[in-house]
């Protein structure tokens, strides 16, 4: 098939949006379809042989049309659409373009055929009078495992040899937001935790509040450097109430680390508490007490650990895409 893939970032980026499309690109390709990916952000304009079309975020809709009567899509995967994307499904409707539109907001046009990544997702949309199914995104297990786990950089992390150390290390994968925000302040509280280096692979304007409180700032990373980054955490913590991807949280699980998180939005489907991690309930003594009971567990942590991986490793991107393809079949050949 013809594919169109409307995401709002794309590689170099590597926010979970970003990501995420990248692994649906790559299997997509690998399946042998003819892909056409429309992004925003600064770029290559040329992806694993794919065309990339970059725009500004409010773009012309005759641009966007001139490509795509180019192109002819089948169907259209639109990703998480916000600004961008809801103007692209605007577009793509006008042309008769068959959608299938993953976790939009109640706002967003209906048309095409809407899928979530939640079930919580889906009980958000379905209160706004919209009918969706549940298609679950999938991690490389290949990318993310236990054997890229950096006893040298986790132990440089954790302070080994120092005064201070040995410390258990807690990572956060992702944006960091304004220090205002309720996801920074609760990562400043673990970061003081006693006992604790909490690390931070993000870049944000709230890095300099986690650096005072005493976080490890690693910033934004790629590949390779990601995955070992992650393995060699002993704790990956999802400091937001209501995340409907979890990427970080699912490669972390692949690569043996369990995880922290509120027993909220999507977390709650994916992280079974007691076996792979630890849900906290809101109001019940907040993240960073839960965060400060496992690492002072150590038997628990390293049991979690011995249970993440299986809990993710039926679930592959090339699996999830084939069942994505799926989802378009019908609707590209409905038009």
């Amino acid at each position: 098939m013809r594919i169109m893939v409307v995401s709002e970032s794309f590689a170099p980026a590597t926010d979970p949006a970003a990501d995420s499309a990248r692994h649906v690109t790559d299997a997509l390709i690998t399946s042998g379809h003819d892909v056409l990916v429309f992004t925003t952000g600064p770029g290559s304009t040329s992806y694993q042989g794919a065309r990339v079309l970059r725009t500004r975020a409010l773009f012309s809709q005759a641009a966007v049309v001139r490509t795509v009567t180019e192109f002819g899509p089948d169907v259209a995967l639109v990703l998480t659409p916000r600004a961008m994307g809801a103007a692209a499904m605007r577009a793509l409707e006008t042309l008769g373009v068959p959608m299938v539109v993953l976790d939009p907001t109640p706002l967003h046009p209906r048309v095409g055929r809407t899928l979530v990544s939640s079930t919580s997702g889906g009980r958000v949309l379905a209160a706004a009078g919209i009918r969706t199914e549940v298609w679950r995104p999938g991690v490389r297990t290949d990318e993310h495992h236990p054997g890229l786990r950096s006893a040298d950089l986790h132990d440089r992390w954790a302070k080994v040899g120092t005064p201070r150390g040995p410390l258990s290390v807690v990572g956060y994968v992702g944006p960091v937001g304004l220090p205002t925000s309720n996801h920074v302040r609760r990562l400043a509280r673990i970061a003081a935790l006693d006992g604790v280096r909490l690390v931070v692979l993000g870049t944000g304007p709230g890095t300099a509040t986690l650096k005072d409180a005493g976080a490890k700032l690693v910033g934004a990373s790629t590949g390779l450097e990601t995955a070992r980054a992650i393995a060699s955490l002993d704790v990956l913590v999802q400091p937001r109430k209501q995340d409907s991807t979890l990427t970080s949280a699912r490669k972390a699980l692949a690569s043996g680390v369990p995880v922290v998180a509120f027993a909220t939005g999507a977390a709650r489907e994916l992280v079974a508490d007691g076996r792979t991690g630890v849900l906290v309930r809101p109001g019940t003594g907040g993240i960073a007490a839960a965060v400060a009971r496992l690492v002072a567990d150590e038997e628990l942590r390293l049991r979690l650990a011995a249970n993440a991986r299986g809990s993710v490793s039926d679930r592959t991107w090339s699996e999830a895409v084939d069942e994505l393809v799926g989802y378009c079949l019908p609707v590209a050949v409905a038009v």
